[in-house]
C-alpha cells in the first residue's frame, strides 16, 4: 500500500483514493509520498475534555468525553522538493476564510480546517535554487480536525 497525502475540497465525499476520484475535486492539493519522510501526527490534539475544581472539602472531578472536534493533525518536511504550484495551492487554500477541506493519509480521511494563525509556514530552502535551480522547501502545516470522516 503507498503512503501519499492530499488536502482537496469537500464538494466530492471524503475518499482515501483523491487522485481517482471521479469527478475530481475542484481543489486538489498532492503532497504524494513527501510527508513520511518528514514528522507527521495525526493525533497531535488532545485527547479528552475535563477539569478539576478545588473545593473547601476536596475536588470535583468533571469529564466531558472525547470529541473528533479537539483532534489537531500536524506535518513537518524538511528539504523537501515540491512543485512552486503545489506551494501556491497550499497558501491559497490557506488564505480561505473558513474554508473545510478534507485531508488524508491514504490511511484515514478526515474533515479540517487550517489551525489559524501559524496553520501553514512555508520557506524556500535558497541552496538548493542557487545551486540546482531546483525548488526545494520547508513547511509546517497544522490542521484541526472538524470530524474524522473515514
Amino acid at each position: 500500500m503507498t503512503i501519499q497525502f492530499a488536502l482537496f475540497s469537500t464538494e466530492i465525499a471524503a475518499t482515501l483514493d483523491p487522485w481517482n476520484a471521479s469527478p475530481a475535486p475542484a481543489t486538489f492539493i498532492d503532497l504524494g509520498e513527501d510527508g513520511i519522510y518528514g514528522d507527521y501526527n495525526s493525533n497531535a490534539g488532545t485527547s479528552g475534555r475535563g477539569t478539576r475544581v478545588q473545593t473547601l472539602g476536596g475536588a470535583v472531578d468533571q469529564d466531558f468525553g472525547a470529541f473528533d472536534e479537539d483532534g489537531r493533525i500536524t506535518l513537518s518536511l524538511s528539504s523537501v522538493p515540491i512543485a512552486e504550484a503545489t506551494i501556491t495551492a497550499l497558501l491559497a487554500a490557506y488564505a480561505a476564510t473558513d474554508q473545510q477541506f478534507y485531508w488524508t493519509d491514504s490511511v484515514n480521511c478526515w474533515l479540517v480546517k487550517f489551525v489559524k494563525p501559524d496553520g501553514l509556514r512555508v520557506a524556500r530552502v535558497l541552496f538548493y535554487k542557487a545551486a540546482a535551480n531546483e525548488d526545494v522547501f520547508s513547511i509546517d502545516l497544522a490542521l484541526k480536525v472538524v470530524s474524522e470522516e473515514i
